[in-house]
């Protein structure tokens, strides 16, 4: 006769609590850069310069952030993957390459050709105009028989009465910063 099997049911692995603290860091540290990347990296308004995020104004500081930032990534990868004698010295070694890399970026940012940071100035808001025309010795006409309604008649040659007219239009713009 074999033995009788056992009726106990198997207990669903739970997970350790550093399991669930590193799964809610890597969660919230991937929320908070795309966040951070989204606002680094919005766009202006088209065809006006020196807007958006800080990438878009500053790109080249932000490309040699971004070099750092990988060379130090890269770094850090080659340090505690590599052979078990660096896995070991990791302690020591770590803070030596993100401090030579550090270094580097300072260097390449006071060396960079034409200048680290681009200054533009964001230009002035174009202000609204108004166009009227106008002619010099213009009669008006006010009631009588001509049927006008007090508007301004243009005259081309001298008025039977008034002032002495050239007869060329003139263009006078008004400028108004008001909103």
């Amino acid at each position: 006769m074999s033995p009788a099997r056992s009726k106990r049911q198997p207990v669903p692995h739970r997970r350790s609590r550093a399991d669930i603290v590193s799964a809610v860091a890597v969660a919230a540290a991937i929320v908070i850069v795309t966040a951070i990347l989204v606002w680094l990296l919005r766009p202006g308004p088209p065809g006006i310069p020196a807007t958006g995020g800080l990438m878009n104004r500053q790109p080249r500081a932000s490309w040699l952030i971004a070099l750092g930032l990988g060379a130090a990534g890269v770094a850090t990868w080659f340090i505690l993957r590599g052979s078990p004698r660096t896995r070991k010295r990791a302690k020591v070694l770590l803070p030596v390459a993100l401090g030579v890399v550090l270094v580097a970026v300072i260097v390449a940012g006071i060396a960079w050709p034409g200048g680290l940071l681009r200054h533009d100035v964001a230009p002035a808001p174009v202000p609204k105009t108004t166009t009227t025309t106008t002619r010099p010795g213009a009669s008006t006409t006010i009631g009588g028989s001509g049927g006008g309604s007090g508007a301004t008649t243009p005259t081309t040659g001298s008025p039977t009465s008034g002032p002495a007219s050239t007869g060329t239009p003139t263009t006078q713009t008004i400028t108004s910063t008001s909103r």
